[in-house]
């Protein structure tokens, strides 16, 4: 059974050094929905219980209007319709959240965000595999399942930065830092091995944690042209056992 979002979240927001990167986030009402719209110009709504981006709604802000999305769909709505619009991609067994949108930063004019591959191979966490998830054209979700593709964390970094080295490395650094945290703490309330921390950067360079997936896929390694990395994950699967 994988973990929710929400249980998740949560067990990140006691801890202190996470607290500031997390955005808003709350179990999805009527109520919160039309707050949140209110306070932030766009917002993410997703299942509790869901990956590879599948059944996510993004609600953002034009002037007097919203536009809803899913996948491909896409609806206009007046404020007094927003919800019925929300609820028209909704799927009525899920349990949803609601969370801040984010502007995020773009590597070549498509969006991006960083997935951590973290693994506990013996009694130890490490990270395994760090690596950039550009966005198909046109997406607001960078998964590998709707056409997100892999680059080399370090070449988008340079570009968000404008190749100011310092700002690269310090980023790298703190992105680390933060997963093996993340790893520790889900790690104390579940018995997991494996972890992939989703990581976005916004257009300020502040760092954000998007969730972390007790399950995570690994195929969006094998895109790289440098193999190191995903054949570390696999080893690592072997000594696991999964």
């Amino acid at each position: 059974m994988t973990i929710g979002k929400m249980k998740k979240h949560k067990e990140m927001l006691l801890i202190p050094v996470l607290r500031p990167h997390l955005p808003k986030t709350y179990w999805m009402t009527k109520s919160r929905t039309l707050r949140m719209l209110k306070t932030y110009s766009s917002v993410f709504i997703k299942p509790n219980h869901g990956s590879g981006g599948n059944g996510i709604i993004r609600v953002k802000r034009l002037g007097k209007r919203y536009e809803v999305r899913s996948g491909s769909s896409l609806k206009i709505a007046k404020r007094s319709s927003i919800l019925k619009a929300i609820r028209s991609y909704r799927k009525s067994k899920h349990r949803y959240l609601v969370q801040k949108g984010l502007r995020l930063g773009k590597y070549h004019g498509k969006i991006f965000d960083i997935r951590v591959y973290l693994q506990m191979p013996k009694h130890k966490w490490m990270i395994s595999g760090m690596v950039a998830r550009v966005a198909a054209p046109h997406k607001f979700v960078t998964n590998y399942q709707k056409g997100g593709h892999a680059k080399p964390l370090r070449r988008v970094l340079k570009s968000l930065f404008h190749h100011n080295q310092s700002k690269v490395d310090a980023c790298y650094r703190k992105i680390k830092k933060l997963s093996i945290v993340i790893a520790k703490t889900v790690n104390k309330r579940h018995s997991i091995h494996e972890l992939g921390v989703d990581i976005a950067i916004d257009k300020k360079g502040h760092i954000w944690i998007i969730e972390a997936n007790s399950r995570p896929g690994h195929m969006l390694f094998t895109q790289l042209s440098d193999h190191t990395m995903i054949r570390t994950i696999m080893k690592n699967k072997r000594s696991i056992g999964i």
